[in-house]
């Protein structure tokens, strides 16, 4: 008989962004704390949230994609075929973008400690099928038009440094015959390893892909058709990933998506790669509920646990879980659609939050979220700075911030109606919302 223990599960309404954000659930499964905050793009804009899982920023838009920390207090996000660098105040100070007739591609990019950018870009190649006839008879064609990967690095004064072309060293047959075969290459992330060269994850080759960052040579190429590694404790491959990443213990994770025509349930990886000898041995792994037709992503957190973003997800809601080194779920989020999910233990920065004060006014109590802001939007859906509680519970307000962005509050718990000026504005806390709940 399996058990679990069921701590809460929390439903968040936002009627403080006009339904501009979904619904989403939280549901806790023990008492771990959890920490930092987590940054993603979901549907219909970027949002951060704080470690119980409350939104304090967001930002509606459409056309964002993959909402990050970089470095020097610095977030990126990608818009528009540029590459925006944003402050702590959430307005743009930079923005980047590929070079020589490169289209950027959203998936990814790489901000190095000396302020150079790697990014990922795309660009469309006219293929003769003469050397492969098995296709042209099938396909009834000459030739195809494909979309390879480009890689560029650029330093801070945006000169371009590095500038590799998948279409010089990826075949029409690598794709794997299992994806899209004869198709697309559709690289979408990017990683240092950490002698300094690049790690490339390309979803239709099933394939990473290790390029020497000087000479741009193929130093190896893990899974796929062109896989040059003995798997060890691994006998289903990985199809589709995503999120290709260098680990602190020297480890490399991923997030396989599992999505093949003979799929199976994605998962986090972890794998440590003998170079030498070309052994891929897998020392980790984490099943999820349900396959997953694209995105996804997996972090290592420094407490040992993992967070997994099941991206497009088939068949399930589930957002983001957070497990433990043993497989155990301890935070699982529903409802936010979301590319990839990151989490930071701190922000190098200050966020400057509105402050609710409580007042008495001819023996009437009132909330107030301070002055000087161009529009308030409170949980309750009231649209004015000063508000009359009218029942015990959660208030909060979200303030206009930055590039048309909005920060919120924290929490002001009213216990009692009678008495709301007695209590101080709280966070909620992990540990003190959960009544524990024993199932079968």
């Amino acid at each position: 008989m399996k058990k679990f223990f069921l701590l809460f599960i929390l439903s968040i309404p936002f009627f403080v962004i006009a339904q501009q954000l979904p619904e989403y659930k939280v549901t806790r499964y023990d008492t771990t704390d959890i920490k930092g905050y987590y940054f993603l793009t979901s549907i219909n804009g970027s949002i951060v949230l704080d470690k119980d899982i409350n939104v304090i920023y967001y930002q509606p838009n459409k056309a964002f994609f993959d909402f990050t920390m970089q470095r020097k207090g610095l977030m990126v996000y990608q818009s528009n075929s540029y590459l925006y660098f944003i402050d702590s105040t959430f307005k743009v100070v930079d923005s980047f973008t590929t070079k020589n007739n490169v289209r950027l591609d959203s998936h990814d990019r790489l901000i190095l400690p000396n302020g150079n950018v790697i990014l990922l870009g795309m660009e469309k190649a006219k293929i003769s099928l003469s050397n492969y006839p098995d296709i042209a008879k099938t396909l009834k064609k000459d030739s195809l038009s494909l979309l390879f990967p480009v890689i560029q690095e650029q330093d801070k004064q945006h000169r371009l440094l590095f500038d590799w072309r998948g279409k010089d060293y990826f075949k029409v047959t690598d794709a794997d015959s299992l994806m899209n075969d004869p198709g697309d290459i559709h690289s979408n992330a990017l990683a240092l390893d950490d002698d300094g060269n690049i790690l490339l994850s390309s979803k239709n080759l099933n394939e990473i892909t290790k390029i020497n960052r000087k000479t741009g040579a193929i130093m190896w190429r893990l899974g796929g058709k062109r896989n040059e590694f003995k798997f060890i404790n691994c006998p289903v491959p990985f199809y589709g990933q995503h999120d290709i990443k260098k680990t602190a213990n020297g480890h490399y994770t991923l997030f396989d998506n599992g999505d093949s025509p003979v799929p199976h349930k994605a998962r986090a990886m972890e794998f440590e790669l003998d170079e030498t000898n070309k052994n891929a041995t897998l020392v980790w792994s984490y099943e999820t509920d349900t396959t997953t037709e694209g995105r996804g992503s997996v972090q290592r957190l420094s407490d040992g646990n993992t967070l997994i973003g099941l991206g497009r997800h088939l068949g399930t809601d589930i957002c983001f879980e957070i497990v433990s080194p043993s497989g155990k779920k301890i935070v699982q989020v529903n409802g936010l659609f979301a590319y990839r999910v990151k989490n930071y233990p701190e922000l190098p920065f200050k966020l400057h939050r509105p402050v609710i004060t409580c007042f008495d006014s001819a023996g009437v109590n009132y909330l107030d979220a301070g002055a000087g802001y161009k529009t308030y939007k409170w949980n309750t859906g009231d649209s004015t700075r000063i508000i009359k509680p009218k029942n015990a519970g959660s208030y909060y307000v979200f303030i206009s911030y930055g590039n048309s962005g909005y920060i919120s509050s924290e929490k002001y718990i009213v216990s009692d109606i009678l008495k709301p000026c007695d209590l101080k504005p709280s966070v909620n806390r992990n540990k003190k919302q959960v009544k524990t709940k024993k199932q079968n």
